[in-house]
């Protein structure tokens, strides 16, 4: 079927379609939520953290068209802040076979993430790896590469299907869940003594979340650089700036819900065996006020 150009006036009445129905869902959630309260408390360690407030993208009236702009922002940012890509592929090397092809599965991919990056600097480390992405809402049409493949079907991390073998991976993601779904995708990977990468691109810590004040700004240059590029995208950023304000609220409260290196110790201290080895630690990456927290489990002799 041939694809209609950007301009045309079908795909701009259907811009105007998705406007009233972002609208009515944002009615819908003003009255499921203006009666919420939130449980607040902070570690000990000095960082605030983790509130359970909402966020925007975790909800299920959450219009699609705005959750996959979210997403679509973060492959973008990525794209144009590489050093975060690099510092995580350094980690996922550690955990790959040398000399012969590896399989990463990718999960809560969203629109794809860094993976064509982390696969790129893979590459240039010597490493021969494709990747499969998978995620609960699926965005096929988000990433386009040689090396990887979409799953059409809804992925549930926490219960991972075991004919999809591969280095499990999460990016940005791991906080989303309670500390029991948390334990539950640690746990099944532990079980089936899969290989598990879980890194997170900011921490709970005051000057972290301090730093997201830039983010509507950034929101506001690259939306016209998000592919693929959707009339809607530009609707919800300049006309009906919502898209600025939920990446602010989301971004905000992901920082306060990323688990700390104390936290994740707390998670795998029960998923213990000889043959199976936990790493929790700290990337430092330049032009980031923070060390980023990651984890990796896997099976050793």
């Amino acid at each position: 079927m041939k694809e209609l150009p950007s301009s045309s006036p079908v795909r701009q009445d259907h811009a105007a379609v998705e406007s009233r129905v972002v609208i009515g869902a944002f009615i819908d959630m003003y009255r499921t939520h203006r009666s919420a309260a939130n449980d607040v408390f902070c570690d000990i360690n000095g960082g605030v953290r983790p509130w359970r407030l909402f966020e925007f993208g975790d909800q299920q009236w959450f219009p699609p068209i705005l959750r996959e702009a979210e997403t679509a922002y973060l492959a973008t940012a990525y794209r144009v802040f590489p050093v975060l890509a690099r510092g995580w592929a350094e980690r996922i090397a550690t955990v790959l076979p040398q000399g012969e092809p590896a399989e990463i599965l990718d999960l809560c991919s969203g629109s794809g993430g860094a993976m064509p990056m982390i696969l790129g600097e893979l590459s240039k480390r010597g490493y021969e790896v494709r990747a499969k992405l998978t995620d609960l809402h699926p965005h096929p049409k988000s990433v386009s590469h040689a090396q990887i493949e979409w799953l059409t079907e809804p992925v549930d991390a926490t219960q991972v299907p075991p004919m999809l073998t591969g280095v499990r991976t999460m990016f940005s993601a791991f906080h989303h869940f309670p500390p029991e779904a948390a334990q539950a995708i640690l746990r099944d990977a532990f079980e089936r003594r899969r290989t598990i990468c879980i890194f997170e691109s900011g921490c709970g810590t005051l000057l972290g979340v301090a730093a997201m004040f830039w983010v509507p700004l950034a929101v506001l240059a690259l939306m016209p650089f998000v592919r693929p590029f959707r009339w809607a995208y530009l609707l919800f950023t300049y006309l009906i700036p919502v898209i600025p304000v939920t990446i602010f609220w989301d971004g905000i409260v992901s920082k306060l819900r990323v688990y700390s290196p104390q936290q994740l110790q707390k998670l795998t201290a029960v998923l213990e065996a000889p043959d199976y080895a936990w790493e929790i630690g700290q990337i430092k990456v330049g032009g980031l006020p923070d060390r980023l927290p990651y984890l990796l489990g896997r099976r050793v002799p």
